[in-house]
């Protein structure tokens, strides 16, 4: 087989073989010389359409990733149920993380941030993390390294945002009601302790 032409696109090359012609990304060119003459053969034309296909769904990956501030858990699944196989997934997934774009601890540490701005409580914030599927240890090993004055503000605010919502209440149903939403929202007794509720 030979490669007959090679057209660069916006979007990647066009690469003409035994005149039928297979889009492929510069690094698919450069790995497999798909250069303007050569003489290939079926088995490394395979190779380049697997490679290929390996690689878009790497970018798909990569652009799930970043966009939604995804773990390789939820990466995974993503990656199944566009119908690639397990092998393949994991390859992707180890590529990823050899390139040091995908950290799971570092998304951990994001999304903690993000759900104490949201005002949720440490115990509801385990359980999301558990939800997308982060293994425990790094969930634990994270959440120690919180920043409490932030985490306690972010609770303060949320008091002084709720309390006055229960003031059709007698004082001892109030305050009990108040703590009963805070626990809710995943703060812990201890947490909701350091309030000054009245």
């Amino acid at each position: 087989m030979i490669v007959n032409d090679l057209k660069e696109t916006k979007k990647g090359y066009i690469v003409t073989i035994d005149d039928k012609e297979y889009k492929f990304q510069e690094d698919t060119i450069v790995d497999f010389r798909l250069v303007k003459g050569k003489e290939i053969t079926k088995e490394i034309l395979n190779d380049a359409i697997k490679a290929e296909d390996l690689n878009y769904y790497y970018n798909k990956a990569l652009d799930y990733h970043i966009r939604y501030m995804k773990g390789r858990s939820e990466i995974y699944t993503y990656l199944i149920k566009k119908g690639i196989s397990q092998k393949n997934a994991n390859t992707i997934l180890d590529k990823l993380e050899n390139s040091k774009v995908l950290n799971d601890k570092n998304v951990i540490e994001s999304l903690i941030r993000t759900y104490i701005k949201d005002k949720n409580g440490i115990l509801m914030i385990k359980k999301k993390l558990k939800s997308k599927g982060f293994d425990i240890n790094d969930i634990e090993d994270e959440l120690s390294k919180i920043d409490l004055d932030i985490y306690y503000e972010c609770l303060e605010s949320l008091y002084q945002k709720i309390k006055d919502k229960y003031n059709k209440y007698d004082d001892y149903m109030r305050i009990n009601k108040i703590k009963a939403y805070l626990l809710q929202r995943g703060y812990t007794y201890q947490d909701i302790n350091t309030l000054d509720i009245k």
